[in-house]
């Protein structure tokens, strides 16, 4: 064979060792050609299979041209450019016998069967992203078409059933009885289903001796095709899932098969969105593939006894399809509603519904649980550590509490939590309602009896009664959906009372409270359940769940507040960890929403400058400009509480508060600078700037710097360059005009006998004349006095007001972006602009201005202001509110009474010289620049040259973090670490910054290249 190999290679040009790779009926080998330093895969096929070669071939030509290129191997060619060359070897009988060959890339990394992770986050991250890898590979190869694809092939899903004819190889009875089971099941329920849904072509093969991970453990690659096929794309998940269980069973682990691979579903989902209909399949499809493989397996092994490679796997497969199959060859209903969460479904497909029903009841339809309606009942938290029913009022177990009294082994769930130790359903998912013994328990709404029984188990429920009820018909549910209603820990006397579908009318009794010795050793207390689904196992549904899978629990188990009708409310709350939180952010809320650092934090608190996490860890915050007077400062806090309590309203009423709050902000600009728009956040308020542009000019025209970003609303893309010439954005729009940045320290006009100042206003001079020659004005220039994202640039001097004069002279306004700057940041002047000896026409403002909460402003001269009265009412339903109103003026007063604007000038000045000191020692500091506490550091591998040092400034971030201290990159190449701390920053969290960047960057000169001039 190696002869073989060695031949074919050598007709692609490649000549070395040769190392064999395990195949089914194909001779594998990778040649490694140490003198071109190349690898390849050389593959030797039967002369019959030409066309499947082909086949493979040109899918991988496909994909090599799309998002899947570098996830897959690249077909070689020969000198004379064809794919597949014919060799001849001896044949057995004598003479020659004429194979296929063909050579492809090599994928570099370790395949799955040999690396995978066993780390649990890390093995998480690693099915997750092997189902983000599947989904992209089968999404190119969705148009794919071929001649040859809908050829007859024994892997195909779609032919699942054609197996049950080659059953009989399997001579194990038991196992053959197995799969004969699953493949009538799989015929008779999931392929109608899986036929009806549409087709393309698939990989089909994403085993773990064909996925490829890279050094991070995520899947690089995705090799092989030779099974594949045309089928519904769900088929290519169905088999990923199978083998990624099958690996995570090969040893008889614990835990539940399919929550060990929901990552995979997620990852898929995440890429290429699932339909319910697909999901439903999923467990059909995974039952269907392990049961092919078994009679796949008997079948070629009897043909071929020697190869043991057609059995490898095939005792875990054994396994785990008897484990899936336990309770029947059905679906498990709670899986099956695991699967729908894991692509943010609703769980359970009719809750919402059941949900819908319930809360549209008036209290007064339901009738009450105990003896009264319990909003009339004195009520209180239930004191565990009594241990006792107070009878003056009934005790409260809330909903979704987290308990710590669930710590018997009764309350494992065979699966190990983030945090490494057992997991524990600890979350409560009924209502307790503490009462004496003997209490009587009525039902609130007509139901039957489904199910009672004694779970006499200490700990356990004791008597339980559970009635079902219907919602009102719906075209989706004609008889109604179903839900359910529980009781638990009732008197032992209760139950002979009580028969299987037993009508209980609204406010009949159901039981009684038990005592102690009856209802599994609790406290006197009847356990009420809300259930849209018993999952088939009537009085032992859990009543309690682990905190990692509450949005599937709590779809299974909703408030039961919809039944008892209690205005102050049941509900608790179970705190989750970041791995639960992300998970559930992945589900819900957009990834265009990005987490900082490669560990995202989990922040619960923040005091002055500091954010503190679920630990308790304090992190010294440098990046929030948000909180500007400190994170929830004492004061401003006050304000908002007090006037939330009083009066929270809109613009169209008088208010002392929102005039007397104008009146104040417009004090600290300029004259005219006195009207004031009150808004809700800064890019609200440059899409109003713009707005009063357009009315006062007429014209359209905007003129901004490079690199700039003015906000995230649509009209403020298209002036924020930052953006519209980014990934993504749409490029600059016709009406927008950018000015290269006055960047003293990279700008374009920084060398050279035409530098400074004078050159940049050339360039706007050119951009003017162009909007003039064109018959136009321009409307408005927009700029920061220090733009942030383009790297906390110091603007030239000088160039602002030469702007601001020429802008004026061809018709326009001029607009400060205050929102970064705004607020005494700068230390000597209240706002940034006033450093340039200029006074805009328009000023926006947003960020610091309400300390975090959410306020925006604009300030404009009367004149602007008027132009704006054009019969179109401006109203903007929160902007202006009392609260807003008085958490501003409390802003104000902290920055004005602690003195914050002198802190910023002192505490900057001594920061600004110790960073350049520190930088001084570090070839990879090229500049350090800045105004009062909004300061910049600028990372270079090569001072002379200037070259960013992007790479190096992430890895500055993630160090200092390790230190305790957040910092963030900007700039157009993310070299410029970003300071920016709440003004409250004390001297001793400067001297912590300075030494975590001191000693970020001496770990980060260790790793990133860097020329020291």
């Amino acid at each position: 064979m190696e002869r073989v190999i060695q031949q074919v290679a050598a007709r692609f040009g490649i000549d070395g060792a040769v190392r064999r790779l395990p195949g089914e009926r194909t001779w594998n080998a990778v040649v490694e050609d140490v003198v071109n330093g190349r690898r390849a895969v050389v593959k030797v096929h039967a002369p019959e299979d030409a066309d499947d070669v082909d086949l493979e071939n040109a899918a991988l030509e496909h994909l090599a041209g799309g998002p899947a290129a570098g996830l897959v191997p690249h077909v070689l060619r020969t000198p004379d450019d064809v794919t597949r060359v014919d060799v001849d070897i001896p044949a057995a009988g004598g003479g020659t016998a004429t194979r296929v060959g063909r050579a492809l890339s090599w994928s570099d990394g370790t395949t799955w069967a040999d690396g995978a992770p066993t780390d649990r986050a890390a093995r998480s991250a690693a099915l997750r992203s092997l189902g983000r890898t599947v989904a992209v590979v089968d999404a190119a190869l969705a148009p794919f078409e071929h001649p040859h694809l809908d050829r007859a092939h024994r892997w195909n899903l779609l032919t699942a059933a054609d197996r049950l004819a080659d059953a009989a190889a399997v001579t194990d009875p038991d196992l053959r009885a197995l799969v004969t089971d699953v493949l009538t099941g799989f015929a008779a329920d999931t392929l109608p289903r899986l036929g009806a849904l549409p087709q393309q072509a698939i990989h089909n093969d994403a085993n773990e001796g064909n996925v490829v991970l890279g050094p991070d453990g995520a899947v690089t690659a995705l090799v092989d095709f030779g099974d594949l096929c045309r089928a519904p794309r769900v088929c290519g998940l169905g088999v990923a899932l199978t083998y990624a269980m099958a690996d995570t069973f090969s040893d008889n682990a614990s835990g539940d098969p399919w929550r060990a691979v929901l990552p995979v579903v997620e990852g898929y989902h995440a890429q290429a969105p699932l339909s319910a209909a697909e999901v439903a399949l999923l467990q059909g499809l995974v039952r269907a593939r392990l049961a092919t493989s078994v009679v796949m397996a008997a079948v070629q092994h009897a043909a071929d006894p020697g190869n043991e490679y057609l059995l490898v796997s095939q005792a875990a497969v054994r396994s785990l399809l008897e484990r899936l199959c336990r309770t029947g060859s059905g679906d498990d209903l709670l899986t099956t509603y695991r699967l729908r969460e894991a692509c943010g479904l609703e769980p359970v497909p009719h809750a919402r519904a059941v949900r819908a029903h319930l809360a549209q009841l008036p209290a007064d339809a339901l009738a009450p649980v105990l003896a009264a309606p319990l909003a009339d009942l004195p009520r209180g938290p239930y004191d565990w550590s009594a241990d006792a029913v107070d009878p003056a009022r009934v005790g409260i177990g809330p909903y979704l509490e987290d308990r710590h009294v669930y710590t018997s082994d009764l309350f494992d769930t065979g699966e190990t939590a983030s945090d490494g130790l057992p997991e524990k359903r600890s979350v409560h998912l009924g209502v307790d309602l503490f009462v004496p013994a003997g209490t009587p328990v009525h039902a609130p709404l007509d139901g039957v009896v489904v199910a009672l029984a004694d779970n006499a188990a200490p700990l356990d429920y004791g008597p339980v009664v559970v009635l079902e009820h219907r919602a009102p018909a719906t075209p989706e549910h004609p008889d109604g959906a179903p839900f359910f209603t529980l009781y638990g820990h009732l008197s032992r006397p209760s139950l002979p009372r009580l028969v299987l579908g037993q009508h209980i009318p609204a406010g009949g009794v159901v039981a009684e409270v038990g005592d102690r010795h009856e209802n599994g050793g609790w406290a006197p207390h009847v356990h009420l359940q809300l259930l849209t689904d018993l999952l088939g196992l009537g009085v032992d549904v859990s009543g309690v769940a682990a905190r990692a899978e509450l949005a599937v629990w709590e779809s299974l188990s909703p408030d039961p507040n919809l039944v008892l009708a209690d205005p102050r409310g049941l509900r608790g709350a179970a705190p989750r960890s970041a791995p639960e939180i992300a998970r559930e952010r992945g589900h819900h809320l957009s990834p265009a929403l990005s987490l900082s650092y490669a560990e995202p934090l989990h922040i619960v608190r923040g005091e002055g400058a500091y954010l503190y996490d679920a630990d308790g860890r304090g992190w010294l915050d440098l990046v929030n400009n948000v909180a500007h007077v400190g994170h929830c400062h004492p004061r401003v806090v006050a304000a908002a509480a007090e006037q939330q309590a009083l009066l929270n309203t809109n613009t169209r009423y008088l208010h002392d508060a929102v005039t007397t709050y104008a009146r104040r902000l417009a004090a600290t600009m300029p004259d005219p600078l006195s009207v004031v728009f009150l808004v809700n956040s800064g890019s609200e308020a440059n899409d109003l700037a713009l707005r009063l542009a357009y009315a006062h000019t007429g014209a359209r025209d905007v003129v901004v710097l490079d690199h700039a970003y003015h906000g995230h609303l649509t009209s403020i893309i298209d002036i924020s360059p930052y953006k519209f010439d980014a990934p993504g954005g749409l490029g600059k729009p016709d009406r927008t005009h950018v000015v290269p940045m006055p960047d003293a320290y990279r700008g374009v006009h920084r060398d050279g006998d035409d530098a400074g100042v004078p050159a940049y206003l050339r360039d706007l001079d050119g951009l003017l004349d162009g909007i003039a020659a064109a018959g136009r004005r321009p409307a408005a220039f927009f700029a920061e006095a220090i733009p942030g994202t383009a790297g906390q640039v110091v603007l030239a001097e000088g160039f602002l007001a030469g702007a601001y004069e020429r802008v004026r002279a061809a018709g326009g306004i001029c607009v400060a972006d205050e929102v970064q700057t705004g607020f005494g940041r700068v230390g000597t002047a209240w706002w940034a602009f006033e450093e340039h000896g200029v006074v805009p026409d328009v000023v926006t403002l947003g960020k610091p201005i309400g300390n975090g909460h959410p306020i925006g402003a604009v300030v404009t001269t009367p004149e602007v202001a008027r132009s704006f009265l054009t019969g179109m009412e401006y109203f903007n339903t929160f902007g202006g509110n009392p609260v807003s109103a008085r958490v501003g003026q409390a802003v104000l007063d902290v920055v004005v009474d602690e003195r914050l604007r002198a802190h910023a000038a002192r505490l900057g000045g001594r920061l600004l010289a110790d960073l350049r000191a520190v930088g001084e020692r570090h070839p990879l500091v090229g500049d350090v620049r800045g105004r009062g506490l909004f300061l910049g550091v600028e990372l270079v591998t090569d001072r002379q040259a200037r070259t960013p040092a992007g790479a190096a400034a992430s890895a500055v971030v993630e160090a200092v973090k390790r230190r305790g201290v957040l910092l963030s990159s900007d700039g157009p190449d993310h070299n410029v670490l970003k300071i920016k701390p709440p003004m409250v920053l004390s001297d001793a969290d400067g001297d912590l910054l300075v030494r975590a960047v001191d000693e970020a960057l001496t770990e980060a000169e260790a790793q990133y290249c860097f020329i020291d001039d």
